[in-house]
């Protein structure tokens, strides 16, 4: 990769007048007046001041992911105003896998005016983005979009994003006698930042891999209502929802929750519910649903021909305590996870990052202290891991020879991203798949190194 593609000077000549470089923050307004041009319903529309205003809070320079250097863009140098036509930008986050930390790029906002679509300015875009990532030492790229496109880009659904249950709120169960309700609902300030940070680290659970939330995101999610424009307009803000506390009845905060501050249909969305161990989810549910229509009953919706509020979708993951309450006395709508695109430029480095995994793995299997190796055949490349003593003491790329066979495995690269993650078991791809084999011996590791595990992988970018 071209390395010169991630420095700030670089400019490159896509031909027709078309140039593609990095943002500074002089291109606040031009980048903003392209958002409000494309997010929109149709040409005759006005430009949107809401979507305008996304890019002012992404450039602004408090923004918790990036900064105003941060978009890559492509200008019509050929049209008096150099117009920006197509952009998307870089984020920095941390995940974990198990314990062990990582360095994660995420391209946001990828959009290219309607007249310029189809010419490749997406690739281009996206090839600076990959090599800005890689040169900050970033392992893996992570995004979250439409069906199949960033396929094109190297990118493979390899984890859970969301899943959820609809629930219609005239089933909510009203409230009984005087007494007042045992827990509601209060908004965070910025004194629960300590506090709204452990709950979110220990709402972990048993996810494999986990996106860490540093201190200045939940301090610029809780500040940024304070902006007096966002207080007398909250649809003109990136933030789709607010902060809440969980607070019972004697003052006790047990926990928290992300709820949305607009709605975009008839339905109120809650992205995060944690209680501390030991709260009784069957007396607390009741009463947070009926705080979650109260919710619902006082933000606005977005369009103004949206349809009446009349239901919770709660987007907490594949499983939650609050499904189980709810399924045996609520008529409840499934909605199954979609899923995170994720590329692994370097499948290599990052084994080697993840091997105190494996080995613990190895270690509590029936092959702990296995030495040996495993060959896999990607088919265009490959992998070779070698073990002594139960530690993994070799990670490289492998080829398959000219003659003879000699590979113990085989998966396509990207497919092998769903097994690398734990997101399929070697079994279901295998099922799956008809180029994905492993030899008896060569399965058994495989399935010990990569067992299906469960992930929840939050994308804080919807809050």
């Amino acid at each position: 990769m071209d390395k010169s593609l991630a420095e700030s000077t670089y400019v490159s000549d896509l031909g027709d007048g078309l140039i593609c470089r990095w943002s500074t923050a002089a291109d606040m307004s031009k980048i903003a007046q392209a958002m409000g041009a494309i997010y929109r319903d149709h040409a005759e529309q006005p430009a949107s001041p809401r979507a305008m205003d996304i890019a002012r809070a992404l450039m602004a320079g408090d923004f918790p992911y990036m900064g105003p250097n941060d978009f890559a863009l492509v200008e019509d140098v050929s049209k008096p105003d150099r117009p920006v036509v197509a952009y998307t930008c870089l984020w920095r986050l941390r995940w974990r896998y198990a314990d062990i930390d990582f360095g994660v790029g995420q391209p946001e906002m990828v959009a290219t005016r309607p007249e310029y679509r189809n010419r490749g300015l997406v690739r281009a875009l996206f090839a600076m983005i990959h090599a800005r990532s890689a040169a900050e030492g970033h392992l893996v790229q992570a995004i979250t979009g439409i069906p199949y496109f960033y396929r094109q880009f190297g990118y493979e659904y390899v984890l859970d994003l969301e899943g959820s249950r609809i629930v219609p709120v005239a089933a909510i169960p009203e409230k009984s006698g005087d007494a007042p309700e045992p827990f509601e609902l209060r908004l965070a300030t910025l004194d629960d930042v300590p506090q709204l940070m452990a709950f979110y680290t220990r709402s972990r659970g048993d996810s494999l891999v986990w996106n860490e939330a540093p201190e200045t995101f939940w301090r610029h999610h809780i500040a940024a209502w304070d902006d007096p424009s966002v207080q007398n307009d909250p649809l003109r803000t990136i933030l789709h929802g607010r902060l809440h506390m969980i607070v019972t009845r004697e003052g006790t905060t047990v926990g928290y929750s992300r709820v949305a501050a607009k709605r975009w249909s008839e339905k109120l969305q809650v992205w995060g519910l944690y209680l501390e161990p030991g709260v009784n989810w069957q007396v607390a549910a009741p009463c947070l649903l009926r705080a979650f229509h109260t919710c619902g009953q006082t933000i606005p919706a977005v369009e103004d021909n949206a349809k009446p509020f009349n239901t919770i979708e709660f987007m907490l993951g594949r499983t939650h305590p609050l499904y189980t309450m709810m399924e045996d006395a609520l008529p409840l709508r499934t909605i199954p996870p979609y899923a995170w695109y994720l590329r692994v430029p370097d499948i290599p480095a990052f084994i080697q990052r993840i091997a105190p995994a494996l080995e613990a793995r190895l270690a509590a299997s029936v092959l702990a202290g296995y030495s040996g190796k495993v060959t896999i055949d990607f088919y265009r490349g490959g992998l070779r891991l070698v073990f002594g003593a139960g530690k993994l003491t070799e990670v490289a790329p492998w080829c398959a020879p000219a003659y003879g066979d000699e590979a113990d495995a085989g998966c396509p690269a990207p497919v092998f991203l769903q097994l690398l993650f734990c997101y399929r078991s070697l079994a279901e791809l295998r099922a799956f798949f008809p180029d994905v084999w492993a030899r008896a011996a060569s399965a058994r590791l495989l399935e010990v190194l990569f067992p299906k595990l469960p992930s929840q992988v939050h994308a804080l970018n919807n809050v």
